[in-house]
């Protein structure tokens, strides 16, 4: 195996009742085995060599080439380019930003009236719930995801496994042992809905990083460019000439000039002379920052819809159109979730012991936050309309401690140091 490439393995231990027959490619090595007298299934492993090279355009069309084949699609190619492209610190902001959009928010459930179930809300307000709606999120990104629940108790979700993306095959349901090896041995995923979870909120499995990806790819050309450029022209070259053809004098010109730093001197023959040539061509900064300025760019605008979030902008009213936009990314993106965690994740938590009852469904809510002041002044207002404040709103709210053994009945007018 190449020193580039690094071999991944997965054991994963699929505690699921086996209800019918699982469709197994190359039964001889098959990955499903009974455990002993449980009545359960167990994968055995998955294979992933992770590849290291430098992705280039040829990698990027020919990953589509096999990806969108009719009849036997491989997913291998194009989800080592994305990884490779996530390594770009700009486009990996982009899709953290809006990936966090999301996840700030407060997840609720709520009954079919509408009104929110703050016991059962308890059930999603955890970490697992989280990062379940990250890998949702990241489908966006990379066409799919799947994790495996594997960590749960009667009505209590743990944690989870998120499996390789190489190793899935959404267009024939498959799972792949190992991911280069699309013929091989396989299950079908469908086979478990309640563990291996397959989850896909755009429209096809290919994913935005498909236009994006090969954006990185001529990002990383210009800023390789610029180095050499900076190597070849940064610098001023130094030129000696000398009269004196022997080896030892050269030996020691060159040895000069190779450590030549600092607050540098040499003592040399009145032959010898030193020349300092500065680079007198234009600087790069119009061909190679511009062009890496334009590719962000266009990135900000492949995944947050405009540029102004992500990079500088000219004015406010620029900027709260750009904003605008962007808020319009968010609220399709929540609605996506909403909607993917009502219908599939909420089945699969109730067939896993949650007490969810029919008509719940799930909900993203906007965190909103009162300063102090405010909340005074509208206290003052429902004070003024006749309704009385219970003393533990107040504990709660400001965060006080009441004397409620000893109240004080009359009223004390507020300081003011301006009288």
């Amino acid at each position: 195996m190449s020193k580039n490439n690094r071999n991944k393995k997965k054991h994963l231990s699929l505690a699921a009742k086996q209800k019918n027959n699982i469709p197994v490619r190359n039964a001889k090595n098959t990955p499903i085995a009974d455990t002993r007298g449980s009545g359960k299934m167990e994968i055995d492993y998955f294979h992933l060599y992770e590849s290291l090279y430098r992705k280039e355009v040829t990698d990027w069309q020919n990953g589509r080439v096999v990806r969108y084949d009719p009849f036997n699609p491989i997913t291998y190619p194009i989800q080592q380019l994305y990884k490779d492209a996530m390594l770009d610190n700009h486009l990996r902001g982009a899709t953290e930003s809006r990936i966090l959009r999301i996840l700030n928010k407060e997840f609720v459930l709520k009954d079919k009236d509408g009104i929110r179930d703050d016991d059962r809300s308890l059930f999603v307000q955890k970490r697992w719930c989280r990062q379940l709606v990250r890998k949702a999120m990241e489908s966006k990104f990379y066409g799919y995801s799947m994790v495996f629940i594997n960590n749960y108790s009667l009505g209590d979700i743990h944690g989870f496994v998120d499996i390789n993306r190489e190793n899935i095959i959404p267009e024939k349901s498959l799972l792949l042992k190992d991911a280069y090896q699309p013929n091989g041995t396989a299950i079908d995923y469908r086979a478990f809905p309640n563990h291996l979870l397959y989850i896909q909120l755009g429209e096809n499995a290919i994913g935005i990083l498909e236009r994006v990806a090969p954006m990185t790819i001529y990002k990383r050309h210009s800023w390789a460019s610029w180095d050499e450029f900076e190597q070849i022209f940064g610098v001023p070259i130094r030129i000696a000439r000398t009269a004196i053809n022997t080896d030892k004098h050269k030996n020691e010109l060159q040895s000069w000039l190779e450590t030549m730093g600092t607050a540098s001197y040499a003592i040399f023959d009145k032959q010898v002379d030193i020349e300092i040539k500065e680079n007198q061509k234009s600087d790069a900064y119009q061909v190679f920052f511009q062009k890496i300025n334009i590719i962000n760019k266009e990135i900000s605008k492949g995944i947050v819809g405009q540029t102004m979030t992500m990079d500088d902008g000219s004015s406010q009213s620029q900027a709260n159109v750009h904003l605008e936009i962007y808020q319009d990314y968010t609220d399709a993106d929540m609605m996506d979730v909403q909607d993917w965690f009502s219908d599939e994740m909420i089945p699969v938590m109730r067939n896993l012991g949650y007490d969810i009852p029919e008509g719940h469904y799930f909900e993203l809510v906007e965190k909103t936050t009162i300063k102090p002041e405010e909340r005074i002044k509208i206290d003052q207002v429902l004070l003024g309309a006749g309704f009385n404040l219970t003393a533990q709103y107040i504990k709660d709210t400001y965060e006080v401690e009441l004397d409620e053994e000893n109240p004080r009945r009359e009223i004390i007018e507020p300081l003011s140091f301006f009288e």
